[in-house]
């Protein structure tokens, strides 16, 4: 095996503890919580009233409501919306039809936003084309100037992107769908609308106004806006603004998936290597118990696969020591989970020699 040049740490890194904002099911692909602050996507996390690991591979925090009920606080001008008119991106028919009016002027969906002067934010959309083109749009840009960018659903290209976006994009999701996002910096601290417009050409200019048929639109889909330079996944909102993990695998490391209530904690406990796939040698193990029952603190690898679990009765601190040569783990250890531990210390230093393989 090759050498090793780099040095695991010695740590006792408090948690990272919050609570779930929502329920869960047991088969959620996301996990909105109270806070994200502190979680890092290298470390997974621990469900606690279910004992439930997982590891995600995006935080996302989502400021519009009603993100996929586009006829639920949003307000709408010149168009209707028809819920749950076709298969969003998932498969599922949620996505709903945004069908401009017969009659003129600007044809839209928006919602107010608080921005802050000096922030970037970025606004993305799933959409579909249903005889029309999409534009994006934020009026706090440069000094009141909207920024926009024009988005053809039909050629899944960017048309037009005016001189107040920082950047566009447009992605494939397949079956017709696009996901398309703004960002822009705000020159100010103001309420200001962020808008899904509908215009006819992808050269038109921001706040295209235009003679409707009464019938042509698009199909629109998970919405969010964000604090951030680019989109992050997708996390769907109902009457309130979230954060949350996103990209989340359900019951990592032997766990099992379970339904969770809003208000349960769930808790990250890194512990920092400087190199993830590493050989290291364990020397010691010292845990100290929270006093709320039970303890365990649970070791895996670089893979997740769990390498030693370590039980503490209630109430007791726990110090092992281990033998001269400790014990070699050659793809690197980690804290997976804990139970009832409030702080830990795993003790390690990097390995080369024999019985690895390379």
């Amino acid at each position: 095996m090759g050498s090793v040049n780099t040095q695991a740490t010695r740590s006792t890194l408090t948690s990272v503890d919050t609570t779930l904002s929502e329920n869960i099911t047991a088969t959620q692909n996301y996990i909105p919580v109270a806070s994200t602050t502190n979680f890092s996507t290298s470390v997974v996390a621990e469900i606690e009233s279910t004992n439930e690991v997982v590891s995600f591979t995006d935080i996302s925090k989502n400021n519009y409501i009603r993100s996929e009920e586009f006829n639920l606080g949003w307000i709408i001008d010149n168009s209707t919306i028809n819920a749950n008119s076709t298969a969003d991106p998932n498969g599922d028919i949620t996505a709903d039809a945004l069908i401009e009016n017969a009659g003129s002027g600007r044809k839209q969906v928006y919602q107010l936003t608080n921005y802050v002067i000096g922030t970037q934010y970025t606004i993305s959309v799933f959409a579909k084309t249903n005889g029309r083109v999409l534009q994006l749009n934020t009026s706090i840009a440069i000094g009141g100037t909207t920024a926009f960018a024009n988005f053809n659903l039909t050629t899944g290209t960017l048309g037009t992107v005016g001189a107040g976006a920082d950047n566009a994009t447009i992605e494939d999701y397949g079956n017709g769908w696009f996901r398309c996002s703004l960002t822009s910096t705000s020159l100010a601290t103001a309420t200001s609308a962020h808008g899904i417009s509908l215009i006819e050409n992808d050269t038109d200019p921001r706040g295209y106004a235009y003679t409707g048929d009464g019938t042509s639109g698009i199909f629109i889909w998970g919405a969010q806006i964000e604090e951030a330079s680019s989109p992050s996944l997708y996390l769907p909102t109902t009457t309130s603004p979230l954060e949350g993990l996103t990209g989340v695998t359900r019951g990592v490391n032997g766990t099992t998936a379970a339904s969770a209530s809003s208000g349960d904690s769930i808790q990250q406990l890194p512990y920092a290597l400087g190199s993830l796939d590493m050989p290291v040698r364990l020397r010691a193990i010292s845990v100290s118990p929270d006093g709320t029952g039970a303890a365990r603190l649970t070791l895996c690898d670089n893979n997740g696969d769990t390498l030693c679990d370590v039980d503490i009765p209630d109430g007791k601190s726990y110090t092992l020591n281990l033998p001269e040569d400790g014990i070699i783990f050659p793809n690197g250890i980690f804290v997976s989970n804990t139970d009832n531990i409030t702080a830990y210390t795993v003790y390690t230093e990097k390995y080369s020699g024999p019985s690895l393989t390379s």
